[in-house]
This record gives C-alpha cells, structure tokens and sequence, in this order.
C-alpha cells in the first residue's frame, strides 16, 4: 500500500504521534510524510527552515517531503481566499505522487483545502487536536474551525485519539475508530528502574510549555519543600518562573528523554482543566510509566484510564499533600512492565492503523 500521509508536524520535531505512526507503517507499505509548506513571507519575516521544501529518504519506504511555499501565503489567510489559489501551486507539485497513492492520511485538518482535490481517493483523518484551541491568531482559528468542518464531511473514515472525540464524531454519523496514543517500545532503552522508591526530589515534565501547561502546580511543588527541584524539558512559550530550584532545560533530543526521565523521581502531567484537557490523550504519560516512574497526573477522561497507573489531583490545593505522601512504582516487576509496553506500544497501534486503512481503502472502492 502507498500511503500519502499529510503530516501536522516536521519529521524532526519532537517525535510524537504523526512520526511514530508513519515510521511503524513503513515497516510495510510504502509511506509519503508531507511536512507543513513554509512561505516565502514567513521565511523572511521569521527565517529557519527554508521555504523551498525538499526530499529526504528515511529508510527503504518512509519519505519525507516539503513542499515549495514560494507561491503560497500563512494558511491563515485561506479564510478570506474565495477563490482557493493559496494551494494551487502545492496541489500542482503532489499531484502526481497523490495519483500513484492508494490512500490519504492526514493529521492535520489545516490540509483540507489540499487534500479536496483528490476526490478519487480514500481520506482518513486522524483526529488528534482540537486544533483551533491551540492557536492564537483569530483567523487561523476560523480557518481551522471551517476546515475542520470540511474535512468532517470529506474523510471516508477518521481516527480519533480520545472518547470525547469519539462521541463527537459517532453523533455525525461518521466511521470512527479509537485508537490511543502509545510509547515505542524501545524508548526506555533499559533503564527503567524497579525497587523501592527513596526520599522524592526531583519532580519533572516533557512536552511543549503553553497556555494550557498549569505553572500553579510548579509553585505549589517548589514552596511546599525546600528540598524539591523542577525539571522542566521542552519548547517553552510561556513567561518563565524565576526560582533556583526550577531548572528549564529546553527543547531535547528524543533519544535524550529516557536518561532525562530516569533522573526524576515523580513525572508531572499538569495541564490546566479547561475544554482542551478532555480531549487529550497523552503519550508523555505512556513514556513516564516505560520508565516505570510514579506519575501525578491531573484528572481528566483520558488520565482516568490510566488511574491503576498514576496518581491523579484535581485541583492544585491537593499537590503538597500528595506530593509528600509515600510513593511507589506503576510495576512491580519486569513482566508486568513488558506486558503494559506490548499493549500500549506504537507498533500496536500501528497494526489497528493498518487494518483501518485497508477497510477504508476496500469500502471506497466498493461504492
């Protein structure tokens, strides 16, 4: 199966869902990752990677491709582009490569008024944002909203990462499957630690700082015991706390991460309990209990279906308590840890991944 896979992130980003997904499919079928389309604007105004988009080859079937953004505007704008031209020089450069492929993958409703042109092919939309609650600009908000719409109507099949989006897309009578994020199954490379747990100092968090990242629980943590540091890895775009024992280390390597994680004592998943929180099913939290590592967690949807796992709180006043309390590991032992990784694994889920797109694939062609 050739698979034309259009992806909300660069490859080299962070690896998270959309690369892990595309690596694992590209063990058998042949796979076309299509990066978001820099501008020719954007790349004078912010500079970093260039505008003229490239090719790379990733192994013997994964490719990564960008394409050229010369003639194309921030996707922002689409929302008053009547005439739909800001993608019509990205549709003349994929256009022969969408014609070879079987079926269309996207991670990212923003490509829909791409992916519109290939009416002849099946479309899986792997919903795994609200996407238009991540942005600030309020016409990329609108943009994003209408598209989502679109590609709502458009996809032939969508997979969705959370119950609340699987209820979502169920009330619109949409073929909808429910697929989680994972852990690969060598992240933690062998350094997850078993035995007791000592005197918890070190508190830790991987992933993007934002908006929705609750800075609160930091504060609490930092002033509840003067023997607790904060490590906190990743972009951040948020104003930083100054404390000496708050330690930002930015934006790491993901072969990095297990060496990073092991050095914690307790993960932190701590996001504000807003709209966004119940739709997000989170892979730090897959990566923390690979590294067999206590886990506080703010209650939610998705968390609570890792509660044999983690510690939850639901509201910050809770944190000095818990964080205080006594402290054990997710497994007791190997096997239980390796039973856990085998069923919550990327490869896994990429084997479902592969029997939806081949039932997606057979119902488009029996109409």
């Amino acid at each position: 199966m050739r698979i034309l896979y259009f992806a909300p992130l660069y490859y080299d980003d962070m690896k998270q869902r959309p690369q892990q997904i595309a690596e694992c499919l590209s063990a058998r079928h042949e796979v076309f990752y299509v990066e978001p389309t820099i501008s020719l604007i954007r790349w004078l105004l912010l500079g970093g990677r260039p505008f003229w988009g490239g090719r790379k080859r990733m192994g013997r079937q994964l490719h990564i491709l960008r394409l050229n953004g010369a003639l194309t505007f921030h996707k922002s704008i689409e929302i008053l582009d009547v005439a739909g031209i800001n993608n019509l020089s990205e549709w003349l450069q994929i256009k022969k490569l969408a014609d070879s492929c079987d079926v269309i993958w996207t991670g990212y409703s923003g490509w829909y008024t791409l992916i519109r042109h290939f009416k002849d092919k099946p479309v899986i939309w792997d919903k795994m944002d609200e996407e238009d609650l991540l942005v600030q600009s309020r016409l990329l908000k609108k943009t994003l909203r209408r598209d989502k719409k679109k590609l709502m109507e458009r996809a032939d099949g969508t997979v969705v990462t959370s119950r609340i989006f699987y209820k979502e897309m169920k009330k619109h009578g949409k073929q909808t499957y429910l697929v989680a994020n994972a852990v690969s199954a060598s992240f933690s490379g062998g350094r997850a630690a078993f035995g007791p747990i000592g005197r918890v100092k070190v508190f830790g968090y991987i992933g993007t700082i934002a908006e929705w990242f609750d800075m609160s629980v930091i504060q609490i943590l930092l002033e509840s015991d003067e023997s607790y540091e904060v490590v906190l890895a990743g972009r951040n775009y948020m104003e930083k706390l100054s404390h000496p024992r708050l330690h930002y280390l930015g934006i790491k390597k993901n072969s990095e991460l297990p060496g990073l994680i092991s050095q914690m004592d307790v993960c932190l998943y701590n996001f504000k309990q807003t709209r966004l929180l119940d739709t997000v099913n989170p892979v730090k939290i897959y990566e923390y209990l690979s590294m067999n590592k206590p886990v506080l967690a703010v209650n939610s949807r998705e968390t609570r279906r890792l509660a044999n796992y983690v510690t939850l709180y639901d509201t910050p006043d809770e944190i000095k308590k818990l964080a205080a309390g006594k402290w054990k590991r997710p497994f007791e032992n190997k096997k239980e840890l390796d039973a856990f990784v085998a069923e919550n694994c990327w490869q896994k889920r990429a084997e479902t991944i592969e029997g939806i797109l081949a039932q997606v694939r057979k119902d488009f062609k029996g109409r």
